[in-house]
């Protein structure tokens, strides 16, 4: 867990609850448990099936590089811009001239697809370890395919404008972009946004002037979760 820590917030501050994990202070462990807990009962518990499809899909599609392209194609589709070479897996470091150099010699490999990740690989390289690589998945269901229709069984639930913000936001975007996309007026859009954020779908950050909006994991497995529920009576997935 420090390792990760560390990982993750290399070169920036982290929020004061993590610097007590790093130290591993017993109460800030504890609320983490709770928290843990609560967030699998509400967010993943329900769609436990579907994201385990998806898993299952995530490693048949690598099993199906590595057994037609080769185990270093499908380790640069694991990570683009890797290469394997000698035994050896070659990162490129962002912002130098450089690369970092990942021994795997028989150690193993164990892969990590997260739904939630949307950042680039994480990878964990101890000695006398398997290597540990999360990285965002490809599988899951494009969240822009659907339309919006009646049709959508999430239509019906968040109504169809507000899945519609809440499909364009399959990357950061401000109102007025949010709004260009989705067709309606700033205002429109805001309030869409707000609402989408009081119920942990949207969170929404400022940068300087700009207000950036984006989905949250919850967001993300409600979608893919409302794309299961319409796959068997013929309705489009989401």
């Amino acid at each position: 867990m420090r390792t990760g820590i560390e990982q993750v917030y290399e070169g920036r501050p982290a929020p004061a609850w993590i610097r007590a994990l790093h130290r591993g202070d017993a109460d800030a462990w504890r609320i983490l448990e709770r928290a843990q807990r609560a967030a699998y009962g509400t967010v993943l518990a329900p769609v436990w099936p579907r994201v385990q499809d998806l898993h299952r899909a995530e490693f048949t599609r690598h099993a199906v590089a590595a057994g037609e392209a080769g185990l270093g194609a499908a380790l640069a589709g694991l990570a683009p811009g890797s290469r394997l070479r000698d035994g050896v897996w070659e990162w490129p470091l962002p912002g130098v001239a450089g690369v970092r150099e990942v021994r795997l010699g028989g150690r193993g490999l164990v892969l990590r697809p997260t739904f939630h990740w949307r950042r680039g690989p994480l990878i964990q390289d101890r000695p006398g370890r398997p290597v540990a690589l999360a990285y965002p998945a490809a599988g899951l269901p494009s969240v822009a395919d659907g339309d919006g229709t009646p049709d959508d069984p999430l239509a019906g639930v968040l109504g169809r404008t507000r899945l519609a913000v809440l499909r364009c936001l399959d990357r950061p975007r401000t109102t007025t972009g949010l709004a260009r996309r989705v067709g309606v007026s700033n205002a429109t859009a805001s309030a869409h946004a707000s609402a989408l954020r009081s119920v942990g779908l949207v969170t929404t950050t400022r940068t300087g002037r700009s207000v950036h909006h984006t989905r949250t994991a919850l967001a993300e497995l409600l979608l893919a979760g409302g794309g299961a529920a319409g796959a068997g009576d013929g309705r489009r997935p989401a």
